[in-house]
């Protein structure tokens, strides 16, 4: 585990109605890096910041989304899309490998400012993505590929600084990377051993665990 660096903290305030060729929607996706030096992070999320579909995001398991923004230029090569901070809707934009998603493990811990946060989920990537962008299939490919980004949850609130880095505390003893349990999901989910192990992850959130039982039930 190595620190990771933060580009943004990214937030909205407010829900905006996102636009595109195929569909419209109300949303809290196009986020804006703060404008002062430090915001609070609470159990649920950064201050200020606000979730349109409670059914599917928010809670203390998705307080923060994460994504590389090294992996924008594939995305400018591959599809011509122009990225740039909070362009997947994230709270933290991060750049280097180390925020790569096979590099990032569920369970561990790091530093943020004041707070404590530990990794939960690898992030689904939905249909909003594909508004925001004008491209509706852009989430098939973030499946594809694995480089959908992460959750954070929060285990201790605290102050958090726009120039503070994500700086490990502990390391999780399973070893399982984001990128680990999207590749079961998307690609290998008949593997029995491995849908065991996911499904009994209690570091995963019991969303991603009881969807990993669902799977290995039907085999």
């Amino acid at each position: 585990m190595k620190n990771i660096n933060i580009l943004s903290i990214n937030i909205l305030g407010k829900p905006e109605l996102l636009i595109s060729d195929h569909q419209q929607a109300h949303s809290a996706f196009r986020k804006q890096a703060i404008s002062g030096d430090s915001i609070e992070l609470g159990m649920y999320g950064f201050e200020g910041d606000i979730v349109v579909d409670t059914k599917h995001h928010g809670g203390n398991d998705k307080a923060i989304c994460c994504y590389n923004s090294d992996h924008f230029k594939k995305w400018k090569s591959e599809l011509n899309i122009n990225l740039d901070a909070a362009a997947f809707g994230e709270n933290l934009t991060l750049s280097g490998e180390n925020a790569n998603e096979e590099n990032i493990y569920i369970g561990d811990r790091y530093q943020l400012g004041e707070a404590i946060v530990e990794v939960s989920e690898p992030r689904g990537p939905c249909y909003m993505i594909g508004i925001r962008h004008n491209y509706k299939q852009f989430p098939i490919h973030l499946q594809e590929t694995g480089l959908t980004g992460y959750y954070l949850r929060t285990i201790k609130t605290g102050l958090v600084n726009k120039n503070d880095r994500l700086i490990p505390i502990s390391s999780h003893p399973e070893k399982i990377s984001v990128m680990d349990v999207n590749f079961v999901r998307y690609h290998d989910f008949e593997n029995k051993e491995w849908l065991e192990r996911l499904s009994g992850l209690e570091a995963l959130t019991s969303e991603w665990r009881e969807r990993f039982q669902r799977m290995l039930n039907k085999l």
